[in-house]
């Protein structure tokens, strides 16, 4: 739900650039009626904003890579910690076994 109504919300902040921009660019060609400066203005919306939804897919799909490049590296090193852990309790146990056998030994 959150999602959805950020997604509303900056799909709507990037309609009002849109039209801030198309009226910004029509402004600078005052020869067109009000009619062609409309439609000069429709056609710069879209073209704007389909620029920015492929710039918002672009980033999804990076997002995504990246999510799954950091799941892999930490897989990876959660896998050499569980080994250097399970290393270091194997030589913890030895060192105890001797330490215990030469203990016992001389006592």
């Amino acid at each position: 739900m959150i999602r959805e109504i950020e997604g509303y919300l900056m799909a709507e902040a990037a309609r009002a650039e849109a039209r801030v921009s198309a009226r910004a660019f029509t402004d600078r060609v005052p020869w067109l009626t009000d009619t062609q400066a409309e439609d000069v203005q429709r056609a710069y919306c879209e073209a704007y904003l389909g620029v920015r939804r492929e710039l918002w897919r672009d980033a999804v799909r990076r997002a995504g890579s990246l999510r799954a490049e950091y799941e892999e590296r930490y897989r990876v090193l959660r896998g050499r910690l569980m080994a250097a852990a399970w290393f270091i309790g194997v030589g913890a146990a030895g060192i105890t076994g001797i330490v215990v056998k030469i203990l016992g030994s001389t006592g």
